[in-house]
């Protein structure tokens, strides 16, 4: 569970060089085919376990105190709990482990056992509220997964969206389902392939005021606001290749998902090779990468951060040990 330790180690990133944030593939298959979606390839074998706690051990060795586990689907690998304890056994349990996924594949059994093996955050990430042509991600769905969520789930959940025209006009309905359950609400950017926003227009920007979509990260969303109007001159420093690492299921470095510029075994990463890429990037104006943009602009703008890291390690700290105390008692 994040806590001080997490905190303090955090500081010390703003000044080294070296990694805090990585996303890493376990596996490239995937239980459903999204016509949009260009990160699986169906039918592939899940990275072996060894194979992936060696590239934990790696990721540990280069800093990385946060890790995304995705794919594909990561509840299709079938060592996924052992995975995440392997992650809190590095620092004292002074990291987070976040969990990625369609959610379609819940079951009870899952989540006992990400409970026991120490999960941080679980985001479900839905499309729309009913399925269509492209995409089966629809939030009514899965519902009855987030309800199972709500009643034994010992870790945060996080509902997320993409904003597109379709999701605009369908935000009332999303919050009006998710009403009665404990969780965050979220969007982010619709993008193209290569990672620039794909979206435009005042509504967007209406939408994102009136809501206050991105509370807590001012820092962020005044770029978002321009981005949605057209305009991508404001300067920033993409950290992807350096505090922010995206590892393949072959085991690749690069800077996202999106952009395979840079591409180097992870076995093979320096220290070295982090403050390389310490460097701005010819992709950035209008990049629409929400990981890769936050993780920049924190560890790029830490003062105007520091406070929205603080209440989010917070927030999941208090709301796991409340789910505690409601299973104990």
């Amino acid at each position: 569970m994040p806590g001080a330790g997490f905190v303090m180690q955090g500081m010390k990133r703003i000044v080294d060089h070296r990694a805090v944030y990585a996303q890493l593939v376990v596996t490239d298959d995937c239980n459903l085919s999204c016509g949009y979606c260009t990160e699986f390839i169906p039918g592939t074998p899940p990275v072996p376990f060894d194979t992936l706690t060696s590239r934990i051990d790696r990721l540990d060795a280069l800093g990385v105190m946060v890790y995304d586990l995705l794919g594909g689907e990561p509840l299709l690998h079938p060592e996924l709990a052992a995975m995440i304890r392997h992650i809190k056994s590095k620092r004292r349990g002074a990291n987070m482990v976040i969990l990625i996924t369609n959610g379609f594949l819940l079951t009870p059994r899952h989540v006992a056992a990400l409970n026991e093996a120490g999960l941080d955050l679980m985001q479900i990430s839905v499309d729309s509220i009913v399925p269509t042509a492209s995409s089966h991600k629809a939030l009514k769905t899965v519902l009855p997964k987030l309800r199972m969520l709500a009643a034994e789930a010992r870790f945060h959940v996080k509902v997320q969206s993409v904003l597109t025209p379709q999701t605009a006009k369908q935000y009332d309905e999303f919050r009006r389902l998710l009403a009665d359950l404990p969780f965050d609400f979220s969007f982010s950017l619709l993008h193209e392939p290569g990672g620039h926003v794909a979206i435009q227009g005042e509504e967007y920007v209406q939408l994102l005021t009136e809501h206050n979509l991105f509370a807590g990260m001012q820092f962020y969303r005044q770029h978002a606001e321009e981005m949605l109007l057209g305009d991508d001159s404001r300067p920033w420093k993409c950290l992807g290749g350096s505090k922010f690492l995206y590892v393949n299921a072959a085991g690749q470095v690069q800077f996202c998902s999106q952009n395979t510029e840079f591409q180097k075994p992870l076995s093979e990463m320096t220290v070295s090779d982090l403050y390389a890429n310490h460097r701005h990037k010819p992709c950035e104006p209008g990049c629409a990468l929400g990981c890769a943009r936050l993780v920049s602009h924190a560890l790029g703008e830490p003062l105007k951060t520091l406070q929205t890291s603080l209440s989010l390690v917070t927030r999941i700290r208090g709301g796991k040990q409340a789910l505690r105390a409601e299973a104990d008692a």
